[in-house]
C-alpha cells in the first residue's frame, strides 16, 4: 500500500507535467508527489513576504558556513545548480549532494539499513521511517526543533503533535497544509475524450451506466480510430499501478477519501476494499464492457508505456487515469493537431444518488516523502535550522514563486507569476528543474516544503501561485471549449466542496503483526482480477468472484481488517488529542 504510493508519486515526479500539475510546485494532494540552516531573521530583498516577529526573534544566529549534506532521491533529473537552490544556499549556508537510488529503492533501503550506510538526510515513507527509527539509525528531532525551528513549530501549529510518534519523538519531517479549500488543479480522475462528448452533444455523465451507453454509441460509429482498433475502456495491470485502476476507481466511484486498498465505515471501521460489493460491482461493469468488445483485451498485460503509447494514438476513449499518467500521451496528441482526442475529467459514480467526499484534504503530508536525520550526520543542528528556513514566509515565496523579477512580479502588492514561465511550463517539463522549483517531495507534490495552494502568508497574499486564472492558463483552446459546454472553468469544478480528513491510511506504518496476510490477500487479489473480468457469462462471474473472495478470507482478511481498525482508531485518538477535540 504504501510502496504503491511512493512509487506512484516517484513517478510522477520523473513524469513529464502539463501545467495544471507543474503548477501545483506548490501543492500536494491526492492522489495529488527542500531542506536545511539559518534563521529567517533577516529579511528578503527579493520577497514581499516576511516571518512573523515572534518566530524570527526567537531564531538563533544563523550560522551561514558552507555546509553539504547527502540526500536521496530517484529521480535522476534532481540538482544543486539552479537559481533557486542557489538562493537558498546563500540564506543557509547549506547545498545538498543527492544520492540516486536506482530500480527498487525499497532495496537499496534495506542495503543502506544492513550496512550502516545511508544519506545524511534519508527520505523514506512512514513504514521505512519507522524502521530506520527501530534501528538507531535516524535522531530526535524534538529539541532540535525547540532550538533551531521556531518557523517549523509557527506553521504546524496544533499539527505540531502529529509528527510525534507513539514515545512522542519526532524522527521526520514533511509538509503541513494551511489551508482548508481544495486546490483549483485538483480533477477526477475519471477520463472521456474530448470528440466522444462533442459527438454526443456534450451530456451529463455521472454514472457507469451513461459511461457505457456513451462509449458504445462513439464505437459503433467509429470502430477504427487512424486505422486501429477502437478501445473503448482502458486500463492496465502489468505494474503497480493496477492498483489504480482496479481499486482507486471503485474507491472515487463511492465517493470516498483515498485510504489506499482500505475504506473507512462511518463507525470506524476499516474494510479491505477490493473485496466489498462496491468493487464487484465495479468489475461487473468492467466485465460487461469487456463482452460488448469496449475493454481493451491486452489490459493485463500492460504497463504504463504501453497504456501510454495507445492513448498517444488517440484511440482510448475513456478510463480511470489520473493525470500525470496521461501527460506525455496528451502532450503528444496536441503536438500532433489532434487536441480533440484529449480528455476531460469527469467523476463517476455507481449511481447519481452517490454523495462524494473523495475530493478531501489532510492536515499533513506524511506518508511517503517524509525527512529524517541520520546519525551520520554532522551539525545536525544545521540541518534543522535549513528546514526551518524553507518554513519562513520569505523561503515559501522563494521555493512556490521564485525569483522577483525573473518568476514573478509584484503588481498592486500582490505577487503574478512571469506569463512566459507558464508557457514554459506547458511545452518545457525540465523548467522547474532549471528554475529550482522541483526538490526531492516532501509530501506529495514533487515540491518544496509547502503550506498548500489557497493558504495565505503574512503579507496577506497566497503562499503559492496556483490559482484558477494561472490553470485557465495553462488551458488549450479545445479544452476551454469543452468546459465552457458544462459550465465550468477548470475541471475543479466538477468536484464537490472538500471534505477535511485527520489523514490517509495510507499515511501511517502498516500493521507489523498482519505484513503477511496483507501481503498473501494482495497477492490473491491480483491473481484473480483477470479471472473475474474475463469471465463470459453471469454464472461465471459469479463463480470467479466467490472463489476470489474465499480465498481472501482464507489468508486472514479477518485480522488485516482488525489490525487496520485498530491502526485508524488509535490515529484518530491521537489526531482529535493533538488538535484539541
Amino acid at each position: 500500500m504504501t510502496r504503491s504510493r511512493w512509487k506512484l508519486m516517484s513517478t510522477a515526479l520523473a513524469s513529464s507535467l502539463m501545467v495544471t500539475a507543474v503548477l501545483a510546485g506548490c501543492s500536494g494532494n491526492n492522489e495529488n508527489n527542500g531542506t536545511p540552516s539559518p534563521s529567517a531573521s533577516q529579511p528578503s530583498e527579493s520577497t514581499s513576504a516576511a516571518p512573523s516577529e515572534s518566530a524570527s526573534a526567537a531564531a538563533p544566529t544563523p550560522d551561514l558556513t558552507p555546509i553539504t549534506y547527502t540526500i536521496n532521491t530517484g529521480d535522476d533529473k534532481m540538482n544543486w545548480t539552479n537559481p533557486i537552490a542557489a538562493k537558498v544556499t546563500e540564506k543557509t549556508g547549506v547545498s545538498l549532494k543527492h544520492t540516486l537510488t536506482v530500480g527498487d529503492q525499497f532495496s537499496r533501503w534495506d542495503l543502506w539499513l544492513a550496512s550502516n550506510d545511508y544519506p545524511d538526510i534519508v527520505v523514506l515513507d512512514s513504514e521505512y521511517t519507522k524502521k530506520y527509527r527501530d534501528a538507531g539509525a535516524l535522531i530526535p528531532l524534538n529539541d532540535l526543533i525547540d532550538q533551531y525551528g521556531p518557523h517549523i513549530k509557527e506553521k504546524f501549529g496544533k499539527y505540531l503533535n502529529l509528527l510525534k510518534d507513539e514515545n512522542g519523538q519526532i524522527y521526520s519531517l514533511y509538509s503541513v497544509n494551511k489551508t482548508e479549500e481544495a486546490t483549483p488543479d485538483s480533477q477526477a480522475n475519471f477520463i472521456i475524450q474530448y470528440d466522444v462528448l462533442k459527438e454526443a452533444g456534450y451530456p451529463e455523465v455521472k454514472t457507469f451506466d451513461q459511461l457505457y451507453d456513451l462509449i458504445k454509441g462513439y464505437t459503433d460509429k467509429h470502430p477504427e480510430i487512424d486505422g486501429k482498433d477502437t478501445i473503448g475502456f482502458g486500463a492496465l495491470m502489468n505494474s503497480w499501478t493496477m492498483k489504480i485502476a482496479f481499486n482507486n476507481s471503485v474507491i472515487n466511484g463511492s465517493g470516498l477519501p483515498d485510504h489506499g486498498n482500505y475504506r473507512i465505515e462511518d463507525n470506524g471501521d476499516v474494510k479491505y476494499n477490493p473485496v466489498t460489493d462496491d468493487t464487484k460491482q465495479y468489475y461487473a461493469f468492467l466485465n460487461k464492457l469487456l463482452r460488448a468488445g469496449l475493454f481493451d483485451k491486452e489490459a493485463f498485460s500492460m504497463d504504463e508505456k504501453a497504456f501510454q503509447a495507445k492513448v498517444a494514438q488517440g484511440r482510448v476513449l475513456a478510463a480511470y487515469s489520473p493525470s500525470w499518467l496521461l501527460s506525455d500521451a496528451e502532450q503528444s496528441l496536441r503536438a500532433a493537431g489532434h487536441p480533440e482526442r484529449t480528455y476531460a475529467h469527469i467523476p463517476l459514480y455507481f449511481d447519481a444518488n452517490v454523495v462524494d467526499h473523495s475530493n478531501s484534504i489532510t492536515a499533513t503530508n506524511a506518508g511517503n516523502f517524509q525527512w529524517g536525520i541520520s546519525k551520520k550526520a554532522k551539525n545536525p543542528e544545521r540541518i534543522i535550522q535549513f528546514i526551518d528556513y524553507l518554513f519562513t514566509d520569505e523561503a515559501q515565496v522563494l521555493t512556490q514563486w521564485g525569483i522577483e523579477g525573473e518568476d514573478y512580479t509584484v503588481v498592486d502588492g500582490k505577487r503574478v507569476i512571469n506569463p512566459e514561465l507558464v508557457k514554459q511550463r506547458i511545452t518545457d517539463s525540465n523548467i522547474d528543474y532549471e528554475r529550482g522549483f522541483k526538490t526531492i517531495s516532501t509530501g506529495g507534490s514533487g515540491y518544496w516544503f509547502s503550506i498548500g495552494n489557497g493558504a495565505k502568508l503574512a503579507d496577506g497574499d497566497y503562499a503559492t501561485p496556483l490559482t484558477k486564472d494561472v490553470i485557465k492558463a495553462g488551458y488549450d483552446d479545445t479544452t476551454k471549449e469543452v468546459l465552457a459546454k458544462y459550465g465550468k472553468e477548470v475541471w475543479a469544478d466538477f468536484l464537490p466542496p472538500a471534505t477535511i480528513v485527520p489523514g490517509y491510511l495510507w499515511q501511517l506504518s502498516p500493521p507489523d503483526a498482519t505484513k503477511v496476510q496483507e501481503q498473501k490477500i494482495d497477492d490473491s487479489w491480483r491473481k484473480h482480477i483477470p479471472r473475474i473480468i474475463l469471465s463470459k457469462d453471469d454464472a461465471s462471474f459469479e463463480k470467479a468472484w466467490s472463489a476470489f473472495v474465499a480465498e481472501i478470507e482464507k489468508d486472514g482478511l479477518q485480522d488485516v481488517n482488525a489490525a487496520y481498525t485498530k491502526l485508524w482508531a488509535d490515529f484518530d485518538s491521537k489526531f482529535k488529542a493533538a488538535v484539541g477535540e
